[in-house]
């Protein structure tokens, strides 16, 4: 029998994660670390003793240019990074059922190939039978096949 059953289709593409996939998890993890430092550098540059102009963080340079405090950027990058994720991994999703579904397809025709060529081979080994039979039966000698002709009364 063909080893391709459904489960282990299952147990074999379980595991495999593909290059495409690994780039955008580094670069989503990448983003989202980007956004949550953001998030801590606003946090500490709110805090910070002293004028704002002062601190190491840069809040008030990056605030005059962008028109954002380093917290607010920081969520919107969480949030990004959480949109790109569920869209990528929506698509990953879906392109792995579909080499699922094409895997257990596969395997289901092979097996009704191999059925098939069971039946086959039993049919022919069935015809070989009876031609065999046949040939054994045309073979048998003339006199075991005729009538056996009456003999005489004696009156």
């Amino acid at each position: 029998m063909n080893d391709m059953t459904p489960t282990k289709i299952e147990d074999v593409s379980k595991n495999k994660i593909s290059k495409g996939e690994k780039v955008f998890i580094v670069l989503d993890g990448i983003l989202a670390l980007g956004g949550l430092v953001m998030i801590v550098l606003g946090f500490i540059a709110d805090f910070y003793p002293g004028k704002p102009e002062d601190n190491w963080t840069g809040q008030a340079a990056f605030q005059n240019a962008m028109h954002l405090s380093y917290r607010w950027f920081g969520v919107i990058l969480i949030l990004v990074a959480a949109l790109i994720a569920a869209i990528a991994l929506n698509g990953f999703a879906r392109k792995n059922d579909t080499d699922n579904e094409r895997a257990l397809r596969r395997a289901q025709r092979l097996k009704i190939i191999s059925e098939s060529e069971k039946v086959t081979a039993e049919q022919e080994a069935a015809a070989i039978a009876a031609k065999e039979e046949a040939k054994a039966v045309e073979a048998k000698p003339a006199e075991e096949e005729a009538p056996k002709a009456e003999e005489p009364k004696a009156e």
